[in-house]
């Protein structure tokens, strides 16, 4: 049985984009690009060649404030500015828009992450967020075989964001933050053989598909293709959205 995982790339575009977009299309892997909107508006080139290259790109909001952080106006502005962006990027590479995802900055659903990766359904401004979210037609792909008993009881197959189901914490690298201990590359790509399916780190358990999270940040653009020759190496086949 094949381990079958969707690519997901956090905080673009960076300087870095650009290599990126490449090194997948050589290993022709399709990927979500959750990008930011002022920083869409300062690569604009890249995105279009991205576009055209067959890749997605995503609402990741427009200033990657926490939403917990933001009025439910400010947050709806935030969605509502990268989503008009995306739409003339999508416009200028003379392609429709397959399909509207967005996911959260910090993936704070507006609630602080109080009790991740649980949904807060009784908080009025998750729900406001969710159901602005799907007014302006935005969902989640379909996703096939996400089986994790923790997904489905956090709630996260019914949101209309995008989240994942193995966070590679690169980005607690790019921050130094250093959550779990994490310091360096060598601690991420060890982190992949970790084998705890129902604790977020299930690359090894075949009986689940993955929404893999990574990041395209400048500070560590050196991580990006040995964490994607890894997860290859692993035997990870990764699927298309649509």
């Amino acid at each position: 049985m094949m381990k079958i995982a969707y690519l997901t790339v956090d905080d673009c575009p960076s300087s870095d984009f650009k290599r990126k977009v490449d090194f997948l299309l050589l290993k022709n892997i399709p990927a979500i690009f959750f990008c930011i909107g002022k920083l869409m508006e300062k690569r604009k080139k890249v995105i279009i060649y991205a576009i055209k290259k067959g890749f997605i790109i995503g609402n990741h909001s427009y200033s990657h404030i926490p939403f917990s952080k933001l009025s439910l106006r400010e947050a709806k502005r935030e969605i509502k500015k990268t989503d008009e962006i995306i739409e003339q990027l999508y416009k200028g590479a003379g392609i429709k828009g397959p399909i509207k995802v967005f996911r959260f900055p910090n993936l704070d659903k507006g609630d602080g992450n109080k009790n991740y990766p649980f949904v807060d359904w009784n908080n009025p401004k998750v729900r406001a967020l969710q159901e602005y979210l799907r007014k302006l037609g935005y969902r989640q792909p379909k996703f096939k075989n996400i089986n994790y008993k923790w997904y489905k009881k956090a709630g996260l197959n019914r949101c209309v964001d995008v989240d994942c189901t193995y966070d590679s914490y690169d980005w607690t690298v790019s921050d130094k933050s250093y959550e779990h201990g994490i310091k360096t590359l060598k601690d991420l790509l060890s982190r992949m053989d970790e084998d705890v399916p129902e604790g977020m780190r299930g690359l090894n358990f075949k009986g689940s598909s993955d929404i893999i999270m990574m990041h395209d940040h400048a500070n560590i653009n050196g991580f990006f293709v040995p964490m994607i020759e890894k997860l290859l190496k692993k035997g990870i086949k990764f699927q298309g959205f649509i």
